[in-house]
């Protein structure tokens, strides 16, 4: 008997207090119950009875571990034939309802629907199907061109054989995008400019155009947002196509997509979000963000991934809840990603926007799943924290500083280095805002990148804010023939030091008691230029200057400050303004500097000399307000200081067993910031704050 797929997402949400809602106005106001999580299953596991068996014990072990099972369609990345993917959909329909059985809900993840790259190309989809094609004339064998007759005949038949395995929902993976692996050697291309695809782009030139003139042209930002535009389109008829061939199967279902950061195609997260939900917008989308991090030798990378998600949940639309990151562990080595930093990762995407964590951990090869169960038993042990951060955090945007970027960045030659103006201020206890927010964000982070592509009136409204920059924004902002803005930045590019040069810090109330330390980076080893700064407002305020190994002074400005005719603050570093912020002078200057900028509005950071990644929320209606903090260090971190703008007396603060302390202020200050001492943060671990 066919079951109410709306009927049986109402139960399952009752059964596990997950957070479906009917309309988007009620998703928009429903403050998350928990965190949606579920396990990503290989083909090897679920097409092996025995293997599938072993699975639902071990989890069996650990009650309310998972909401969901999701099942790969394949494991390598080339469509593979559509009777074989049809023989597959079959067995899927026991396995779904065998997880049913156990309490999960289980949906399908269409592992190619355009292909990645070329793997197992021997054991693909037939030649009968077109490839894309780069603007070089390069066929990617492991890539469908998604523009044919025959490729749309081929969606309905899949799609159509997914949807009547009876899933509880289905996943687009993300090989829905413009780079593919085109060689062993790891050349990338775009989808696709093939005869026929170049047919559909010339509409964008209205003329006719071929690859000869793509190549000559492609850097032209006219060009590139043409080809962007065409891409989103293509895209976004693709979804259609799939969203109706779903529906008519099952009205009810909802369809899920994962993405990266998708400059090249336009990040039209909210247009491909709506066009899933269908014609009256009324159906549930579920989405997974994610990014590379895939083993634990370089920890920076996991809060890289989190800030590219953060840019990626910034776009979704509000009624989009289920928001479940990417934690991949591939190629599935065991030892390279341990159980504490897995388990850490999905916290750090919490933190950065998702309301869960979609775990793709397990073995791809032969081995016994009980190798394995070490690492679900901490998933299990984690869990409640997950819940207990999505509670408190649910779908509220992150505030704080904002680094200025826009979707439309690819789409220009020189990109702005955001990840850079990101990690810098979050790993120094400053929370990072993903978009911006009038009535939240008023500090700006500015890259000559960004500045490039805004007309001179934006670029004004820009210097009205409080901003941070470094001298390649600086000079462009003053460049006359484009901006002309020398009036509004107070300083001007004065020359270089390329050797020997230090940071020393000055006399000044935003240095406090460190003025007359140095911060030496080294010239010699790595060559970034000091650049001078030549004060042209006498308001111009010094924060560092430059000296030499003998401490006599190369440059009398490096760090300025400046307070401009409009209101706006400024504060340009031409010493390693993006990195090495690990001294305690240096990161007291950093936090007093954004704090100065933002006019005593940053709503919070961390006021302890320490390396923590911190992240906070815009408050609920009622005024109450979240945040996470993790240690990023390999040593704990005693009496770690966090400065809220609040006026609360106390605050809860969880660990990560969700033992609850409540810390009292220790004390105020004039501007409204109340100072919380929590007791102590273990390394690689979170706390999460609460204020209510």
């Amino acid at each position: 008997m066919k079951r109410s797929k709306k009927l049986l997402a109402l139960y399952v949400a009752l059964l596990f207090g997950l957070f479906f809602s009917v309309s988007s106005s009620a998703q928009e106001a429903a403050r998350l119950s928990r965190a949606s999580v579920c396990f990503r299953i290989p083909c090897n596991i679920w097409t092996d009875d025995a293997r599938f068996a072993q699975l639902l014990e071990i989890l069996g072990k650990y009650p309310g571990i998972a909401d969901e099972l999701t099942f790969f369609t394949q494991k390598t990345h080339t469509p593979i034939p559509d009777d074989e993917l049809e023989r597959r959909c079959v067995l899927l329909k026991q396995r779904i309802a065998e997880a049913h059985a156990r309490g999960y809900r289980a949906g399908i993840n269409l592992m190619c629907t355009l292909g990645h790259h070329p793997e197992n190309v021997p054991h693909s989809i037939g030649p009968e199907f077109p490839r894309a094609q780069t603007m070089d004339g390069k066929i990617a064998e492991g890539t469908l061109c998604p523009n044919n007759d025959l490729f749309r005949e081929r969606i309905r038949r899949v799609y159509t054989a997914a949807a009547k395995a009876g899933p509880d929902y289905i996943w687009i993976d993300d090989d829905v995008r413009v780079i593919h692996m085109l060689d062993s050697d790891g050349t990338h291309g775009w989808i696709c400019f093939c005869d026929n695809c170049m047919k559909t782009l010339s509409q964008q030139f209205d003329e006719e155009i071929d690859r000869d003139f793509i190549r000559a042209h492609y850097n032209e930002p006219d060009v590139l947002a043409k080809i962007r535009t065409f891409t989103s389109d293509t895209i976004d008829g693709l979804f259609a196509l799939i969203e109706k061939t779903v529906h008519d199967v099952d009205p009810d279902m909802p369809l899920g997509f994962m993405t990266g950061e998708r400059y090249d195609e336009g990040y039209d997260f909210e247009r491909w979000a709506k066009t899933l939900s269908g014609p009256n917008r009324d159906k549930e989308v579920y989405w997974r963000p994610g990014g590379g991090f895939y083993e634990q030798s370089y920890m920076s990378a996991l809060f890289g991934k989190s800030h590219e998600i953060g840019r990626q949940v910034s776009l979704l639309p509000p009624e989009v809840v289920v928001i479940q990151s990417e934690i991949e562990n591939f190629p599935y080595q065991f030892l390279l990603k341990s159980a504490n930093v897995t388990t850490l990762e999905a916290v750090s995407h919490i933190a950065a926007g998702c309301t869960g964590a979609a775990f793709n951990v397990l073995t791809n090869n032969d081995e016994p799943l009980d190798e394995y169960e070490d690492l679900i038993a901490k998933i299990a042990e984690r869990r409640p924290f997950f819940d207990l951060a999505v509670r408190y955090l649910g779908r509220n945007p992150n505030v704080g500083i904002f680094p200025l970027w826009e979707r439309t960045e690819g789409y220009y030659p020189n990109r702005s280095p955001v990840q850079a103006l990101t990690s810098c201020f979050s790993e120094a206890g400053i929370p990072v805002a993903y978009k911006y927010l009038p009535d939240q964000t008023n500090v700006g982070v500015l890259s000559h990148a960004y500045l490039s592509h805004h007309t001179r009136e934006e670029a004004k409204k820009l210097f009205q804010m409080g901003i941070y920059t470094d001298v390649n924004a600086l000079n462009l902002a003053n460049d006359p023939e484009s901006y002309a803005l020398n009036d509004l930045t107070g300083m001007e590019y004065d020359g270089e030091i390329r050797v020997d040069g230090i940071e020393k810090f000055e006399e000044h109330p935003l240095n406090g008691p460190f003025a007359g330390r140095t911060r030496d980076l080294r010239q010699s080893f790595w060559r970034e230029p000091i650049c001078s700064l030549k004060k042209t407002n006498e308001n111009v305020e010094t924060l560092s200057s430059c000296v030499d190994y003998a401490g006599d002074q190369k440059a009398e400005t490096i760090v300025g400050v400046f307070e401009n005719s409009l209101g706006g603050r400024v504060c340009v570093n031409g010493f390693y303004p993006w990195s090495n912020f690990y001294n305690n002078s240096k990161q007291s200057q950093i936090r007093a500097i954004v704090r100065w900028l933002s006019r005593d509005r940053l709503p919070g950071y961390v006021d302890s000399f320490a390396l923590v990644n911190f992240w906070m929320r815009a408050p609920n209606a009622d005024g109450g307000f979240a945040g996470i903090a993790i240690n990023s260090n390999y040593d704990p971190i005693k009496n770690v200081a966090l400065m809220l703008k609040t006026d609360k007396d106390s605050i809860d603060v969880y660990d990560y067993s969700c033992r609850k302390t409540t810390v009292k202020a220790s004390s105020s200050d004039a501007a409204g910031y109340r100072r919380f001492v929590v007791p102590e943060i273990k390394p690689w671990e979170p706390v999460l704050f609460v204020c209510e």
